[in-house]
């Protein structure tokens, strides 16, 4: 017979357990996309603080994800979003990409996260061209190119990471398209005071 006394008690914590990896990988996620938009707006006060504590919450999920392995699958998005918030926060504020061993997190989850961070320094290209910022935008596109060149360079064989992969590379292309017409638009606002005057000189 089973000893259903002791295999009660096991699977109220196998319960327990799977619902508060779920619960610590949503507020991994939701704390992430406060830091990352924090450091898009350069309030560096609110993504330090938004940031601290994903490093904390992210710390619990790993722990309990290398104790119960059976729940790595339900954690695996919030340690993705992770990797993402610190690619981001630790480029836009210190010109680095965080190594995987930093994060704590297996190399598949680490290249995801690092992919996906390609479409926020997208974001960031974007914020920086309204406000007039072609350079900065410049070394957005030049860091999103060699993040694309590096991934492309460890050849992967997994689908996902291969999409992610191509997904890098249209991010980069998208930042060169938007970089050509404000460099184009720049250049013929430059230019439009001389051509009136040039224009009026022959009336």
């Amino acid at each position: 017979m089973l000893n259903t006394e002791k295999l009660f008690g096991e699977l109220r914590e196998y319960e327990a357990v799977k619902d508060e990896v779920s619960q610590l990988s949503l507020r991994v996620t939701r704390l992430s996309k406060s830091a990352i938009y924090a450091a898009i707006r350069g309030d560096w006060p609110a993504a330090e603080e938004s940031f601290r504590r994903v490093e904390s919450e992210a710390a619990k999920l790993r722990d309990t994800v290398l104790k119960w392995p059976m729940f790595y699958g339900t954690g695996a998005h919030g340690l993705q979003e992770y990797v993402e918030a610190a690619v981001v926060y630790y480029f836009l504020k210190e010109g680095r990409i965080p190594r995987r061993e930093e994060l704590g997190v297996d190399v598949y989850t680490y290249l995801m996260g690092v992919g996906d961070a390609a479409g926020e320094l997208s974001r960031k290209a974007t914020e920086e061209l309204l406000k007039g910022g072609v350079e900065a935008a410049q070394k957005l596109r030049e860091a999103v190119e060699q993040l694309y060149l590096s991934m492309l360079s460890l050849e992967p064989r997994d689908y996902d990471l291969r999409r992610k992969t191509d997904y890098v590379a249209s991010q980069a292309g998208w930042i060169t398209e938007k970089l050509f017409y404000a460099i184009t638009c720049r250049s013929l606002t430059a230019r439009e005071p001389g051509e009136q005057g040039a224009g009026g000189s022959t009336t």
